[in-house]
């Protein structure tokens, strides 16, 4: 091997390779691997403190989601007590609205009925005078003759008794 046969000339280079390598690394390790490493142990802690920082943002997002969850149950359930009370309130004013218009209807029918009867007495009296009266001329004319007061009162209370119990067989009927 004719390469390592020139091993004066290559000792030398490789003694002195041997001392730049040292030299180096003394250099290095004195000045460039301090500030490299305490860059890495910085960056090291940056990244160790970021870590717990996103953790206990996770944390409070957390409790954050638990409050807010608690606070929509709440607003639910206050939102079911405002519809239950609305409810409850309309059934109310619909039950008041339902007895006065019960109340109304029960006036409307009464006075209706007072109408009623009113207008029945008035026809009866109009019948009762129209009776009398077609009876009155009736008699005077088959008899002839001109009744006096008191046969005129008698013979008008006797049709008018039987016109009134005709009328009542009628609608009895």
């Amino acid at each position: 091997m004719p390469q390592f046969e020139q091993v004066s000339v290559f000792g030398s280079l490789i003694f002195w390779s041997l001392i730049s390598f040292g030299l180096l690394f003394f250099i290095l390790k004195k000045f460039a691997f301090p500030p490299i490493l305490e860059a890495l142990e910085e960056r090291e802690k940056k990244i160790r403190s970021d870590i717990e920082n996103s953790e206990k943002l996770k944390e409070e997002a957390q409790e954050i989601k638990k409050e807010l969850e608690e606070t929509l149950k709440a607003a639910h359930g206050k939102a079911e007590t405002i519809l239950q009370l609305a409810h409850d309130e309309g059934k109310k004013l619909q039950e008041k609205s339902l007895q006065e218009t019960e109340a109304k209807v029960r006036q409307i029918q009464k006075d209706a009925e007072q109408e009623i009867q009113s207008s029945r007495n008035k026809l009866l009296q109009e019948i009762r005078s129209y009776t009398a009266a077609l009876t009155i001329a009736s008699t005077e004319k088959f008899l002839k003759k001109v009744l006096d007061d008191a046969d005129k009162k008698r013979l008008v209370e006797e049709s008018i008794e039987q016109v009134i119990e005709e009328l009542e067989k009628r609608q009895n009927n």
